[in-house]
């Protein structure tokens, strides 16, 4: 049933491309995004470039967009009820920016005055996406085709090390010829001093932390909890280890459906998963993650990680981990929290470790990646 659904639906969005493709190309761009920090720095530069072109951006319904709205754009929610409206502007954007996979994409009849530039969400990966994904390997034939049929409207795509631009270009299929080597926007934020001091101080204040250090634990979504939250690290252990000296913080990834019953005490702290990642980083004294992408972001600090990795073998087998994830992460392997809590006793920061993979990882990105973004933007716009 769940396959007639997709067939009908793709059927549906070629029909409404083929039409809209009849309409002239305008000068506008159309953003579709699924998180907030990439098209919310490119944002920020445009107002400040003073480059104001019209700009409709949709969005997935469970992102709060109240802090990207702009005077020259409109947001609207990527919602069924608003297929028409995101098919007729895909259609005739001269530009299109998206920051994830959408089979949209796949119905526009893109022409050569068109571009689409995919500007990703995360700087880094630990674990395999697109093309490279297990979990698509396993999808059907028709399934397959619609993805490439996807990665086939990027025409360029932003990177922000030489690591990433090799993933990209097995994970979508793409060549050289399409990196953007100009690094990641959103990391744009991590040059900032004042920026990252007034987010510390507010997330002290605002989670109530003084004279104690502060523990985050932000694991990936896995596929089979999307829809049910659970939490494999004992925060009681945690609590008897370290509750004297730290206040530890649970997040959870922003895909998921559901978020943790709230429970917090003079320990624990349950951070809504809408909550930025960024706004909690600077306060940071030791991340706890697995495969996530956070670690590209938190080595801008040079402090600990520890990589909680409970389901190591499981989810190597179902989605993919990167190749060399054992050698590639800068901090310990844990599967238990008994060896979380040792970790954590033991951790001493390796500075050089940290640095250097966060040097590989953050090549391009170097506080001016939004403003490159724009001017190029820019430059297409204004291209015949």
């Amino acid at each position: 049933m769940k396959n007639v659904a997709i067939k009908l639906y793709m059927m549906m969005i070629r029909v409404l491309g083929f039409v809209f493709g009849r309409f002239p190309v305008q000068q506008k761009v159309v953003m579709l995004i699924s998180f907030p920090e990439n098209p919310g720095a490119i944002l920020r530069e445009m107002e400040k470039s003073n480059f104001m072109p019209e700009t409709i951006v949709f969005y997935d319904p469970r992102l709060n967009v109240d802090g990207m709205a702009r005077n020259f754009m409109r947001s609207l929610p990527k919602t069924n009820g608003n297929l028409f409206r995101l098919m007729f502007h895909l259609s005739t954007a001269k530009v299109v920016v998206t920051d994830n996979y959408f089979a949209e994409l796949a119905g526009v009849k893109w022409r050569d005055s068109m571009e689409c530039v995919q500007i990703w969400h995360a700087n880094g990966a630990l674990k395999k996406f697109g093309w490279e994904d297990k979990a698509a390997q396993k999808r059907s034939e028709s399934d397959k085709k619609r993805f490439q049929a996807v990665y086939k409207t990027f025409s360029k795509v932003v990177v922000g090390s030489d690591e990433m631009g090799e993933l990209f270009k097995r994970s979508f299929l793409v060549d050289d010829a399409q990196l953007l080597k100009i690094g990641v926007p959103r990391t744009d934020y991590y040059f900032d001093e004042g920026a990252l001091e007034k987010n510390k101080r507010a997330g002290l204040a605002k989670y109530a932390i003084q004279d104690k250090k502060v523990l985050l634990y932000a694991p990936t979504f896995r596929d089979e909890e999307l829809a049910e939250a659970k939490l494999h690290l004992d925060v009681a252990a945690m609590k008897i280890a370290f509750g004297k000296e730290y206040k530890l913080l649970l997040k959870l990834h922003p895909s998921m459906l559901a978020d943790l019953p709230k429970k917090d005490d003079d320990f624990c702290v349950y951070i809504d998963k809408e909550t930025e990642l960024e706004a909690l980083l600077p306060m940071v004294d030791v991340l706890i993650t697995d495969y996530s992408s956070i670690p590209f972001e938190f080595a801008f600090f040079e402090k600990p990680m520890i990589f909680f990795a409970y389901d190591l073998d499981a989810y190597d087998a179902s989605r993919g981990l990167a190749d060399g994830y054992l050698e590639e992460i800068p901090g310990p392997l844990c599967k238990t929290t008994a060896e979380v809590i040792t970790a954590i006793q033991k951790t001493a920061v390796d500075v050089e470790v940290v640095r250097e993979f966060g040097a590989r990882w953050n090549k391009y990105s170097d506080g001016e990646s939004s403003k490159r973004f724009v001017a190029l933007l820019q430059e297409e716009l204004e291209r015949e």
